[in-house]
């Protein structure tokens, strides 16, 4: 008799697009398309209309050259998307009272201290959710060194301000890093722990992980893949990121991330249980800090489309062709994902795509979008193609006008040994400088840079090591600029934007 009901109850179950007015074709066509013209591997899709899943599909390979198809099941790191998961888990907390969004960040974790003083007496997670602390990204911090969270935080908190406190937005990371500990704390667990307890396991997310390991250990998982300057398309290992954890740890597959836009969209509520009450989740969609979407940013918020452009808690707030859209893109070394949402129209998107950089999820999740609100057909394809060439256009011309600023016949103010030993930086911490076989190399965190000379007390930083990481160096050049003192002696080095000033010998 269960059986019989179980058939049944399959039979009356709507299947994707069931009942739903929404017309596949723009989207299989944008896809191709976008894979073909990106030169992308794949990518996996899936649409939610009026609490339903009406698209749902995987395009391309796993892996560039192998036979292993995308499908909704292969996982995927969703990279800066997972910020809407942490600040989604501290509504949970809010709402049980565990916590308050403008509560003082340093009541909940003692040992985050930031180098600007107002700052660091008065910041709120609210502060951390919405982008307003005064702090840049400092990503290095993170992406350079193998340490924890918390030694990220607490390298992060001394690193130099590039605005003032609350007084402009300034996308950074690790401020949601510092969110996701402190949710595992409130929680007795780990940020990781507490993504599976409060949302995946609810939302039956199964095939979806807050750890690199957990996401690779996954039989149908995609492989990254970088796009080089040279227009080549290489495979290459997943990023480690366990340490920046809430920032962007999330793994999950086109099939999970229905169900999160499905929980999304109707107010916090799935499969019957209200797991978070409407109010906490719209303060998470609601504008906490305005922002001029310009630089890259314009790229997902073309003038032509975008008439307001904000960011809420852990979501970008603004308009998508006179709808209210909040959305968020997530990038990695060789992925890219990208979230967009319409609450008031019930409508949602998720696009996985495993190149970076490419716009392939730009592109199909603005049509999917225009699909699904019933828009007029706009060519998004063009649009992000131009950006993609804009984009390394750019790229070229510094490079071409570094070489030309160059002065020629220059030479070191010292001999090469005179330059060596260690330098050290509040945040950035030591960087050692060797003279080794007639020549200079610098190490700092897990990298390895050969110094070439470029002119005068100027160097090329070149990557040398590890050899796993050089690839996605090719369209940045970094230096190395030392400095001396009066009579003549090195005092310091600027690296990666920072003053390491030389230790005693």
């Amino acid at each position: 008799m269960r059986r019989l009901f179980l058939v049944f109850a399959l039979l009356l179950a709507p299947a994707p697009g069931r009942g739903a007015d929404f017309d596949p074709k723009p989207v299989d066509e944008a896809v191709e398309k976008a894979l073909k013209e990106f030169n992308a591997p794949g990518c996996a899709v899936v649409v939610v209309k009026d609490g339903a899943v009406v698209y749902l599909k995987g395009f391309g390979v796993r892996e560039k050259g192998k036979d292993d198809k995308v499908t909704p099941d292969t996982v995927f790191p969703i990279a800066s998307c997972s910020k809407a998961f942490t600040a989604t888990a501290l509504a949970m907390l809010a709402d049980e009272g565990k916590l308050k969004w403008d509560d003082k960040v340093r009541d909940h974790l003692d040992y985050i201290r930031l180098s600007d003083e107002l700052a660091d007496r008065e910041v709120t997670l609210r502060d951390l959710l919405c982008h307003r602390t005064g702090m840049p990204r400092h990503d290095m911090l993170w992406a350079g060194q193998l340490v924890d969270s918390a030694a990220v935080i607490r390298q992060w908190g001394k690193g130099k301000p590039s605005t003032s406190f609350r007084s402009k937005w300034e996308y950074s990371n690790v401020p949601f890093t510092t969110a996701g500990v402190i949710a595992g704390k409130l929680e007795k667990t780990d940020w990781a722990g507490v993504m599976k307890a409060r949302i995946f396991k609810p939302l039956g997310m199964d095939r979806t992980s807050a750890t690199w390991k957990e996401g690779h250990a996954q039989a149908d998982h995609a492989t990254p893949h970088y796009y080089g300057f040279d227009k080549s398309i290489t495979a290459i290992k997943w990023d480690d990121l366990d340490h920046a954890g809430g920032a962007g740890g999330v793994n999950s597959t086109a099939r999970d991330m229905g169900s999160w836009l499905q929980f999304q969209l109707a107010g916090g509520k799935f499969d019957g249980r209200q797991l978070l009450t409407t109010r906490a989740l719209k303060e998470t969609h609601t504008s906490q800090m305005l922002l001029i979407p310009e630089g890259p940013f314009a790229v997902y918020f073309p003038p032509k489309h975008t008439r307001f452009c904000s960011y809420g808690l852990g979501w970008f707030v603004h308009d998508h062709r006179g709808a209210n859209c909040v959305s968020h893109g997530g990038t990695l070394t060789g992925f890219r994902a990208q979230c967009m949402m319409v609450p008031d129209q019930k409508v949602g998107v998720v696009v996985l795509c495993n190149l970076r950089p490419s716009l392939v999820c730009e592109t199909v999740a603005k049509v999917a979008l225009d699909a699904a609100l019933g828009l007029p057909a706009e060519d998004w394809l063009t649009f992000h193609k131009a950006q993609m060439a804009i984009q390394d256009f750019n790229t070229a011309v510094a490079k071409e006008k570094r070489k030309g600023a160059r002065k020629p016949d220059t030479k070191p103010s010292l001999a090469l040994k005179e330059y060596a030993g260690g330098y050290v930086e509040p945040a950035y911490g030591r960087a050692e400088v060797v003279h080794e076989d007639g020549a200079l190399v610098l190490r700092w965190g897990k990298y390895t840079f050969r110094l070439d000379h470029y002119h005068f007390d100027t160097f090329t930083a070149v990557p040398v090591e590890p050899k796993d990481d050089l690839i996605s160096f090719d369209r940045v050049t970094l230096e190395v600029q030392f400095r001396l003192t009066t009579t003549g002696e090195v005092e310091s080095l600027k690296f990666l934007e920072q003053d390491f000033k030389r230790g005693k010998k």
